[in-house]
């Protein structure tokens, strides 16, 4: 009989523990955000001995806290990536090309994520190149939950020399936020 009671009183417990975690999950709240930061890419005017090239290489340093996020500083819980994208928000000069094999790059102390450029980027106002996942969004995951400063960056070539290009660049997000 006392093992029977045991036996109850266990199974009562582990339910409410179970029941207490899925109560806490209905407060959770997604907030839908765009983490990004603008890259000023000042092009070199001096053409690469090794290509026909004009090199670059431009980083600068995000907060994971946007506006939609300071809000919820001390309850969120995790971040889930649906899109990395380099946007051109500016170009001083009509023609330019990111060439093939130009780098992108999200980091932090303990992890960097690369996207290299397969052919040559046209560079103009409003087009964006969309860095596909291939498996390392849960790596820009991992630096996002870090809730550091984290570094973006671009390092390349472009054809021609003594322009200045902005690049958005943009962690598409769904961060969990629970407020109990």
């Amino acid at each position: 009989m006392k093992s029977t009671v045991r036996v109850l009183l266990l199974v009562m417990l582990t339910a409410s523990l179970t029941s207490c975690e899925k109560i806490k999950s209905l407060f959770d709240i997604e907030v839908e955000t765009t983490i990004s930061g603008n890259l000023d890419i000042e092009v070199d005017e001096t053409e690469l001995k090794s290509t026909d090239g004009f090199g670059f290489n431009e980083s600068i340093t995000v907060q994971v806290l946007n506006d939609d996020l300071y809000e919820y500083e001390d309850e969120i819980e995790d971040f889930v990536v649906s899109g990395v994208t380099a946007e051109v928000d500016f170009v001083s000069e009509d023609g330019v090309e990111f060439l093939e094999g130009t780098i992108f790059t999200i980091s932090n102390t303990t992890y960097t994520v690369q996207w290299i450029l397969d052919s040559d980027w046209p560079i103009e106002v409003g087009t964006s190149f969309n860095l596909v996942d291939a498996g390392l969004y849960d790596m820009v995951e991992d630096i996002l939950d870090d809730r550091m400063p984290f570094t973006m960056s671009a390092v390349g070539e472009s054809s021609i020399g003594g322009v200045t290009v902005v690049i958005r660049l943009g962690i598409e997000t769904t961060v969990t936020v629970n407020p109990t």
